[in-house]
């Protein structure tokens, strides 16, 4: 072979092992820095990533300093809540507390069960409130904002008679029912209660008692405190239909604070379906057996115990911006700041007189004082008769 012959050869060897060592370099360079992009597709992610990272409403859990993440709106005390001895079945299913799920109740009086089937609406859905004698003004300040968004058929739950008394006064006997004594575990007060006093608790309490037992009656209970405002039409289809686009959802609630793991119990939608009924039935469990629980407290600890896998959790959250609770609307004005029209406003966040001062500032009071002062002169006058009536010798 002449010499030209093996030196070309040689040179060509040199440069492509230089070329192949340059490239191997190359690639190790970018594999340690690492790219700033790499598609799905090319990453390998565990089967139990969602599973294990998704939080969503742990509300008996949380690192977080951040005020809206403070326990203090579900666990009313410092203390822990107490432990609860495991027994042979909870070792098995791994609950944390015992629960009895109830297979059926017995029916209602028939006056509640037409006072139910005539407010239904498609879907079986039957929009619902819970309230007392002092609760009155902001229940009538709710009815008024169903009227103003074209909703007529709701029922509320008086849990004193003489809610009830003024609400057939007012002309809403259709929309009103006392509730059954064999519902209720406790006797509730007829005055209005702030948040943290005890017999606010009661009154609670008796909002998951009545929820329990409309899921036994095949209906999609639509639960409202009487501190919100109904602000945009068609709001109840909105959220039903919501609920329909993904056959997995059984509840929507409302967020709490700005807090991604803690609902709000004051406005959901439940479907009457077995995870929903033991899930009220661990709620009802919990608040019976630790006094400083709230109602909250307990449905929030009670979503604990369930699946969070985003792919297939029955419990969602709405959207805080269309449906804002207090801490969002007032204080961190995220809805109003971003141009969003809400659904409803809830006035929670707020205590007392501050509740109404906050509605009636912003226009979303709607209440006719003096209506209300009228119909309260009337009720005071019938009341005192059927007192009098009840009880001999209090007549003047």
């Amino acid at each position: 072979m002449p010499v030209p012959e093996r030196s070309t050869r040689r040179a060509l060897i040199v440069v492509l092992a230089i070329t192949i060592a340059t490239t191997l370099i190359y690639i190790s360079v970018l594999a340690a820095s690492g790219p700033t992009w790499v598609p799905a597709s090319s990453q390998t992610v565990p089967a139990g990533y969602l599973r294990d990272q998704q939080h969503a409403f742990n509300a008996t859990h949380t690192n977080s300093t951040e005020p809206w993440h403070c326990t203090c709106y579900s666990y009313d005390s410092d203390q822990p809540l107490p432990e609860v001895p495991e027994s042979g079945d909870q070792k098995k299913t791994g609950a944390k507390d015992p629960i009895i799920v109830p297979e059926s109740f017995t029916d209602p009086p028939q006056e509640l069960m037409d006072k139910i089937n005539k407010n239904l609406v498609q879907g079986r859905v039957l929009l619902i409130a819970t309230a007392n004698y002092g609760m009155r003004d902001y229940m009538y300040n709710w009815i008024e904002s169903l009227k103003l968004t074209g909703v007529d058929k709701f029922l509320v739950f008086c849990l004193d008679d003489k809610l009830y008394t003024h609400l057939v006064n007012a002309g809403y006997e259709e929309n009103a029912a006392t509730i059954p004594e064999s519902w209720l575990h406790l006797d509730v007060a007829t005055d209005f209660e702030d948040y943290f006093s005890p017999r606010y608790r009661i009154i609670t309490h008796a909002k998951t008692l009545v929820v329990q037992r409309l899921l036994y009656l095949d209906v999609t209970v639509f639960f409202s405190d009487v501190d919100i405002v109904f602000l945009r039409p068609r709001m109840i289809e909105f959220v039903k239909t919501y609920m329909d686009m993904r056959q997995e959802t059984h509840a929507i609630f409302q967020q709490e604070g700005l807090d991604t793991r803690q609902i709000n119990s004051g406005f959901y939608l439940i479907k009457p379906e077995y995870d929903m009924k033991r899930m009220l039935a661990q709620t009802i469990y919990l608040q019976d057996s630790n006094e400083g629980l709230t109602q909250q407290g307990a449905m929030n600890r009670a979503l604990d115990e369930m699946v969070k896998d985003i792919r297939s959790s029955s419990v969602v959250l709405l959207d805080v911006m269309f449906f804002p609770n207090g801490y969002a609307y007032f204080d961190k004005n995220l809805s109003k700041s971003r141009g969003v029209e809400p659904y409803i406003l809830h006035a929670n966040f707020r205590v007392a007189g501050d509740k109404k001062k906050e509605l009636v500032t912003l226009g979303f009071w709607y209440l006719d004082e003096e209506w209300l002062k009228k119909v309260d002169a009337q009720f005071e006058q019938s009341w005192q008769e059927q007192m009098n009536a009840i009880t001999p010798g209090n007549s003047s």
